[in-house]
């Protein structure tokens, strides 16, 4: 926490001219409220070493943030009082709030700014942490600041951050990703000599073995005849729309995987040029990446490769048993190229049933103490016999309104399964599964104000394009869990769901 201190002594000289009034006026409170502002820049800079779990976005905050704030600080007090909430306002929507683009990193900001500058932070034993090795001391000289800084430990703890200590576990994992990418990206490449096999005899076999797996394309017209039956207006059901635009996403993206294996093949063998493109899609099967130009034509995806195929291969099946047996009981969220347009699409159903507008609705969440792997899910559907209903479904009923989604990960938290709320994550437990989940749409919903809210996004990196709602792409929506905690809890700690692991 050196950083803490150089923040702080900086932050001295810079309002050293009305130091001493203020320091005569405030006293005590003044110090405690600059050490605060220092301390919440210390945290903000080094939450981006925990990756997603930090920030969604990696924002450049510097010294002038602070100083503006501290200048603002100076401004706002020369009356010898804190207006807080002019103050809380000016430091977290624009000084700092300001760089922030992502909707869900500012409710972080806040959160984060209420543990260190607001009214509670002056009152006697205010700690920062709950061990009570943080705080703001009471002292006079800067030297006692040093001193009191430097015997804190040398390793920041996620404790200070409020995160979980599996905090640590992704930061090092992070840490190794990059370092083996990098050893990946400048190792040579040669030819296999004696007995081994030579990277053409590779690349050869992972796009044979990958064409023998991957479907030749989704067919639409095998689906039953009943659900295109229009409704009483001549209106098409909403999900039968879904699925024909699922199915049109699934065969562009594997029309690109099927010509690149075929011409890789070809250009090995010799039988046409290698250009760049093949050349790209070559050098990723060495190193058991998805090639660009795959990753380019699908959905957002971290895996590597012999993961990323299970993966296609899991989401063609799904569409394809929906195609055949019509919709299924649950849906598996996580096997949608574009899971937004599922849930809109789910809207507009009960929009179209009960004559309602579709922007006053939304999602109510209710869990069921169930978990799906849609493997498993997958395989009973495919060997199941006409008119009979597979054991799994056999558990459970199919809504009257709204739709059963299951497939979905915890990331920063877990789910309790015995008092169905959502709890602290087991150690070194990165990404438990959720339970499935029951969304029922309902008019001007108003969520109960102890469920935490928790945004589901597509993949485990965060980021992505920002959209005009303020939120990234790859979020898909806010779930609304139960909880014995604070919304603050869950939030300093980046509690997310996420829709597909990176393993």
């Amino acid at each position: 926490m050196q950083i803490v201190f150089m923040a702080f002594m900086h932050s001295t000289y810079a309002v050293h001219n009305v130091m001493c009034i203020l320091f005569i006026v405030l006293g005590l409170d003044w110090r405690r409220v600059v050490f605060g502002v220092c301390f919440f820049h210390a945290i903000i800079q080094e939450r981006k070493k925990f990756g997603p779990l930090g920030w969604n976005i990696k924002y450049e905050f510097n010294d002038s943030d602070r100083e503006c704030a501290l200048l603002n600080l100076q401004m706002f007090c020369a009356d010898g009082e804190f207006p807080w909430d002019t103050l809380i306002y000016i430091t977290g929507e624009i000084t700092y709030g300001g760089r922030v683009t992502d909707a869900w990193d500012q409710r972080c900001l806040r959160t984060i700014l209420r543990r260190f500058f607001k009214p509670n932070t002056l009152e006697p034993g205010y700690k920062f942490s709950e061990s009570g090795i943080y705080y703001a001391p009471p002292f006079d000289t800067l030297n006692e600041y040093r001193q009191y800084i430097e015997e804190l430990p040398l390793s920041d703890s996620p404790e200070i951050f409020a995160m979980h200590e599996n905090a640590n576990i992704a930061f090092q994992r992070q840490e190794t990703s990059q370092l083996v990418g990098t050893i990946v990206d400048v190792q040579p490449r040669m030819g296999g000599g004696g007995s081994g096999r030579s990277n053409d005899d590779i690349a050869a076999d992972l796009a044979e073995g990958i064409l023998a797996k991957v479907i030749e394309k989704l067919d639409i017209d095998e689906a039953k005849q009943d659900m295109f039956e229009p409704d009483s207006k001549g209106r098409l059901n909403s999900l039968t729309t879904v699925l024909e635009q699922e199915v049109d996403r699934f065969n562009k993206l594997l029309k690109v995987i099927k010509n690149s294996l075929i011409q890789l093949g070809k250009a090995i063998k010799g039988f046409v040029v290698m250009n760049e493109e093949l050349e790209a899609v070559y050098h990723a099967f060495l190193n058991s990446q998805v090639p660009t130009l795959w990753g380019n034509a699908a959905y957002p995806s971290l895996k590597p490769l012999g993961s990323w195929v299970k993966d296609l291969c899991l989401r063609t099946d799904f569409i394809s048993i929906w195609i055949v047996n019509g919709p299924p009981k649950s849906f598996w969220l996580s096997g949608f190229f574009y899971p937004q347009g599922f849930l809109t699409g789910t809207l507009q159903v009960h929009a179209r049933k009960y004559d309602l507008p579709i922007d006053h609705l939304s999602f109510k969440f209710t869990a069921l103490p169930r978990y799906w792997v849609q493997e498993e899910y997958g395989e009973a559907l495919k060997h199941k016999k006409f008119d009979e209903e597979v054991e799994m479904d056999q558990q459970i009923e199919s809504p009257k309104d709204g739709v059963l989604v299951h497939g979905l990960f915890m990331d920063g938290s877990r789910w309790d399964n015995e008092n169905m709320v959502i709890e602290d994550a087991l150690p070194a437990e990165m990404n438990s599964p959720l339970v499935m989940l029951h969304m029922e749409p309902q008019m001007d919903l108003e969520p109960d104000p102890s469920d935490y809210c928790c945004p589901l996004y597509k993949q485990a990196l965060r980021a992505g394009t920002l959209s005009t709602t303020g939120h990234s792409t790859n979020f898909v929506v806010a779930l609304y869990l139960p909880s014995k905690r604070p919304q603050d809890y869950w939030i300093s700690k980046a509690a997310a769901a996420l829709c597909q692991l990176s393993e």
